[in-house]
């Protein structure tokens, strides 16, 4: 009897650790029940997570947990390549301190129907610090099990050497003209050593704060002195897309922007929006938006946002004709990734897409998209695509550095396509 229960003992341990999911070095979650996972910069709403190498800056990691009880979570960084790929460095080559640190904030939501654990830690801290720049992944874990992964999330340190001139204009092709953007900049190193810039310097673009589209290792197109022109007419190219749809659900007993129906089903909060219409024969009309992004809020009396705003049951409708590709939702929403839970499904008979889905209160922007054969997201059959639309560019400058062969982030920039 006792060698049946070892026997049981190791085949349960052998099927949990065989569910584990492998780390990705991308911004995800592990388990569903990890929900409105967010990175900023500490007591603020801004998003771009980079922050200057030994500084007293930090960022802010938040998340709900929907558990009524807290867990044991710890968290580590891993310093990455430009590429976002594992880097050969050691923890202690690039951590000062600890290689984890727990995550002892927690407050337990209140005046909520739907019961969950809310989480918080800024860092870094004296306790667990970065000492080189470059790329980042902070992992959160359970249990001190490194391999018990809850969720992942990229962020950036930067050695802030070089200088960054950019702009933004329509495409110079005229084919891309109408419906592409063109990112142009100037790297000025300075007294920097930089050997062979042609080969250690590498440049990556991103759009919205989205990596699926980032254009990375981008070459100077030539270098003049201590100035590398990267004033390209194809590798820089984004697709403007639309300006994002919104809605407003920051008070579930109000109407708000987009809400037709609010309603009580058990002990959930149910929120119907108006439906949305396909905008691809529609011109580009500029709105107001968030470029993709959600601000949790609670405007019912809430003091505390992160743990009196309600989690609700949205539902969204595309009106389209049926496409030949999957409709999804996108945005800050889906972690800018396309994910099976954000899939709409085909409703034959009012021939229009639907989904619904579990939000907490906030504004959110979104898109709906399709998914090109390359798996690259495609706005021209649900949202257009125009050169006109106003979006925001990030540009950082990574430096192979030769003596420790890693890639460190000596500049980053910032530049919105209005501001041309």
């Amino acid at each position: 009897m006792k060698s049946i229960y070892l026997i049981l003992f190791y085949f349960i341990i052998s099927q949990t650790q065989a569910a584990y999911l492998p780390l990705q070095y991308i911004n995800t979650t592990y388990e569903s029940n990890i929900k409105t996972v967010l990175i900023t910069q500490d007591n603020s709403y801004e998003r771009f997570p980079a922050i200057d190498l030994n500084s007293q800056q930090k960022l802010r990691l938040e998340f709900d947990d929907l558990m009524p009880e807290n867990d044991n979570y710890q968290f580590t960084f891993i310093h990455c390549s430009s590429d976002w790929k594992p880097s050969n460095l050691k923890k202690n080559e690039y951590l000062a301190g600890n290689f984890f640190q727990n995550i002892l904030e927690y407050s337990f939501s209140t005046s909520t129907f739907q019961v969950f654990t809310h989480y918080g830690v800024s860092f870094p801290s004296d306790e667990m610090k970065p000492t080189l720049s470059g790329n980042y992944l902070l992992v959160v874990y359970r249990n001190f099990d490194e391999q018990d992964i809850i969720l992942s999330r990229r962020f950036m340190v930067v050695d802030d050497k070089f200088v960054i001139n950019p702009s933004v204009k329509i495409a110079t092709n005229a084919a891309d003209r109408f419906i592409k953007q063109e990112v142009d900049f100037t790297v000025n190193i300075g007294e920097n050593r930089v050997p062979n810039p042609m080969m250690d310097i590498k440049a990556t673009i991103i759009q919205n704060l989205r990596w699926d589209n980032a254009k990375t290792n981008l070459k100077p197109r030539f270098v003049n002195g201590k100035i590398l022109d990267y004033d390209y007419e194809d590798n820089n190219l984004f697709t403007g897309g639309n300006e994002f749809r919104y809605f407003d659900i920051r008070s579930l007993r109000f109407l708000s922007f987009n809400v037709r129906r609010k309603y009580m089903e058990g002990n959930l909060k149910n929120v119907v929006l108006y439906n949305d219409a396909t905008k691809i024969n529609l011109p580009y009309l500029q709105t107001i938006d968030f470029n993709g992004k959600y601000v949790v809020d609670n405007r019912d009396g809430g003091v505390k946002g992160e743990i009196e705003s309600d989690y609700a049951q949205v539902y969204f409708t595309f009106v389209s004709d049926k496409l030949e590709k999957d409709v999804y939702i996108f945005g800050e929403v889906s972690d800018w990734q396309i994910k099976e839970e954000f899939k709409l499904e085909w409703n034959e008979k009012f021939g229009q897409y639907e989904k619904s889905m579990l939000l907490k209160q906030a504004y959110y922007n979104y898109h709906y998209v399709t998914v090109n054969d390359d798996q690259s997201v495609n706005l021209q059959q649900t949202e257009g695509d125009f050169s006109a639309t106003e979006n925001d560019y990030h540009i950082m400058i990574y430096h192979k550095n030769q003596f420790m062969q890693y890639d460190e982030l000596l500049g980053t920039a910032y530049i919105n396509s209005n501001r041309r």
